[in-house]
């Protein structure tokens, strides 16, 4: 045994030694230039910018990552793109692909990943190909996906394959960790949002899925489809996803998916089944502390469920509002709290709330983390695409603005009084950062010459 741990050691101390950090661009050129390059345990860190490429982990121990990973700001996710919209085969057209045994030590972060048109990928057990994983295809592997905004990919083409499907992610055969990302305004064929084959044992956790959609193929399924072996749903926020056919929050077939503190809300189905669908071969659902709109009948007594509004403060993050009923009501097991305010003990620190009882949703447990704002609002006439972070910690907003057109800026406290307010900012065509520094929570008020005002609310950190 003594030989054994000192072996360990050694092996260790060698990783940690060869480790390096590959930088894009400045030492590579492509994301995928530095993943042939690298060695196991080296971390790819990739600066602000669009990349238009469909990458390959090729089975590497590697992190790749956004510059979020030194430090933690949500907007180096925003404005750090990899876009797939253009591969050099349309039969790969995934943005990431993991095809090649990955583990968990194989991590993608901090990315927004768009354009993805997906893999035609061999499933053994049905003896047919699909087209899958627009955003990101997991296939065989068992990779870490973690803190990615997951947008605007379409898995639909289904020339040469079976179906098409999986518009924001497929995960197969495998247990990948999918956790803290914002899987948003995909579509499929059938699981617009994430199709998950044959992952019996996966966990998925604090992930906000919304905006998916499905046009129909094998029953549809717009936010999650689960196929043949059980998964688990933990502290998922599944909101407002469509379904062309039926399940447009949840399709289970074949296996009782476990789903916990989970919001599954306001989706729709052409035909039925508008939250959850229990698709043939014993497909259903074990339901616990869960708000599901209109109530479910699965496995078991639905212990903790409830039918309530969940009450969101917006339509975007997703967050909880004060007044909302998911708020102390998710599994009361210890496993299960929210993480503890160092600065206000016995309560939950932000973007959880009220005390150290689960919040049902995304924002709840241990793995809660801040996912961004980010909202699109008419200004006048002129059109702005406004981005923002809460909790804010004086990053600066960023505005994206169609042509050069003058803003004035008013910041109020809560109970209404004007801190502060500038004048004639002018933004130029494109992306501008504002900068902003606030000393306490508060009411940003965006106006132009024409007079028409935007709010938005940011909670300081």
């Amino acid at each position: 045994m003594k030989t054994i741990f000192f072996t360990f050691l050694m092996f260790a101390a060698t990783i940690a030694t060869t480790a390096a950090e590959l930088l894009v661009p400045s030492q590579y050129a492509t994301i995928q230039e530095a993943i042939v390059a690298a060695s196991p345990g080296d971390v790819i860190i990739v600066s602000n910018g669009t990349y238009v490429e469909n990458i390959d982990f090729l089975g590497k121990a590697i992190t790749v990552t956004s510059n979020f990973h030194n430090t933690g700001n949500v907007n180096d996710i925003i404005n750090t793109i990899i876009d797939g919209s253009q591969p050099t085969d349309t039969d790969y057209g995934s943005c990431v692909r993991f095809a090649n045994n990955e583990t968990e030590t194989s991590i993608l972060k901090g990315f927004t990943l768009t354009g993805g048109s997906g893999t035609k990928t061999y499933n053994p057990v049905e003896d047919l190909y699909f087209r899958t994983g627009g955003g990101i295809l997991i296939d065989h592997a068992s990779p870490t996906v973690i803190h990615n905004i997951i947008t605007g990919n379409a898995c639909v083409a289904e020339t040469g394959v079976f179906g098409a499907g999986g518009g924001g992610i497929r995960m197969g055969f495998g247990q990948p960790i999918i956790a803290n990302n914002v899987i948003k305004n995909n579509i499929g064929g059938y699981a617009g949002g994430i199709m998950i084959a044959f992952c019996g044992g996966a966990v998925l956790k604090n992930n906000l899925i919304a905006y998916n959609m499905a046009t129909g193929s094998f029953n549809g399924g717009g936010g999650v489809y689960v196929d043949w072996e059980p998964i688990t749903l933990e502290n998922n926020t599944i909101v407002n996803n469509h379904s062309g056919d039926k399940g447009g929050g949840i399709i289970s077939t074949g296996t009782s998916t476990v789903i916990v503190n989970c919001i599954i809300y306001g989706n729709t189905a052409t035909n039925g089944f508008p939250q959850i669908f229990k698709r043939f071969g014993g497909g259903n659902a074990t339901l616990t502390y869960t708000a599901i709109e209109g109530g479910f009948d699965g496995i078991g007594n639905e212990e903790g469920m409830i039918t309530d509004n969940p009450v969101f403060e917006d339509t975007n993050t997703f967050y909880l509002s004060p007044s909302s009923p998911c708020i102390d009501t998710g599994n009361p097991d210890p496993q299960y709290n929210d993480t503890e305010d160092p600065s206000n003990p016995g309560n939950a620190l932000f973007p959880a709330m009220g005390t150290l009882r689960n919040d049902m949703g995304a924002y709840g447990g241990q793995g809660s983390a801040v996912i961004l704002g980010k909202t699109e609002y008419e200004v006048g006439s002129k059109k702005i695409l406004v981005q923002y972070v809460n909790p804010y910690n004086n990053e600066g907003i960023y505005i994206t603005s169609k042509e050069i057109v003058n803003i004035n800026l008013q910041y109020f406290s809560v109970d209404g009084k004007m801190l502060f307010q500038k004048q004639d900012l002018t933004l130029n065509l494109g992306k501008n950062l504002v900068p902003l520094e606030i000393s306490t929570s508060g009411l940003l008020r965006i106006t132009n010459n024409i007079g028409k005002p935007i709010t938005i609310k940011l909670i300081k950190k």
